[in-house]
């Protein structure tokens, strides 16, 4: 093995630690992930992320801002993915979101739903057919393919930020999406940033939940 590839492995052994370091981390036999504030914190905001692979440990680090600086709890679901059914995936979503309502520092009226393309898609479905159980809901790239008729009486209190680019192939689903929305009473908040259809970066996501946070105050 030469030198190059030894330095390669170090280097990725040590980013792997120092994610995995992160203190408050935990798991559950579902293979979700927790990073929850400290018991002393009061009831916080919640972010729930859908990974288009299933939940992984990076999902953490991805959110990292929304941790730190927000001071919100981040949970990855570990089930929901890409090419699955998704039914499936919502059931794992709802079996999460019960167990969040035995977290001391889960604020049970703020938990935010998250996903990137299908897992955005996969995060409205969810959103609109349980909308009791949301705050709000954030996508970067999704479609409306999964969504169900809504019964907009029950949706009244939604937050909505729906994050699509100037050449996103799902752009014209994002802007369907929010007149549609806004035609039937909810406020949302349409942003579309240049590029193609791609995830955005830690920054981007911190962006959208902060806009949310300052919703949530208003409540």
């Amino acid at each position: 093995m030469n030198r190059h590839w030894l330095i390669i492995c170090g280097y990725a052994i040590l980013t792997f630690t120092a994610i995995w370091c992160q203190p408050g981390i935990s798991f559950d036999s579902q293979e979700n992930i927790y990073r929850l504030q400290p018991m002393a914190v009061y009831p916080r905001p919640t972010l729930l992320y859908l990974d288009c692979n299933g939940g992984r440990i990076e999902d953490i680090d991805t959110a990292r801002f929304v941790y730190d600086s927000l001071g919100w709890n981040v949970v990855i679901c570990g089930k929901s993915r890409n090419h699955r059914s998704p039914y499936l995936n919502e059931a794992d979503i709802i079996s999460l979101v019960s167990k969040l309502f035995y977290c001391p520092q889960v604020d049970s009226g703020g938990i935010v739903i998250y996903g990137f393309s299908g897992q955005g898609a996969q995060a409205l479905g969810t959103t609109f057919r349980y909308p009791q159980l949301f705050a709000g809901v954030i996508t970067q790239c999704a479609h409306h393919g999964l969504m169900s008729k809504p019964n907009f009486s029950l949706c009244n209190k939604l937050k909505i930020i729906l994050i699509t680019r100037e050449y996103d192939w799902n752009r014209k689903s994002n802007e369907f999406l929010a007149e549609y929305f806004t035609e039937n009473g909810l406020k949302v908040n349409l942003i579309i940033t240049e590029g193609e259809h791609k995830i955005g970066d830690a920054q981007e996501l911190f962006h959208a939940c902060k806009i949310l946070d300052s919703l949530l105050l208003q409540k």
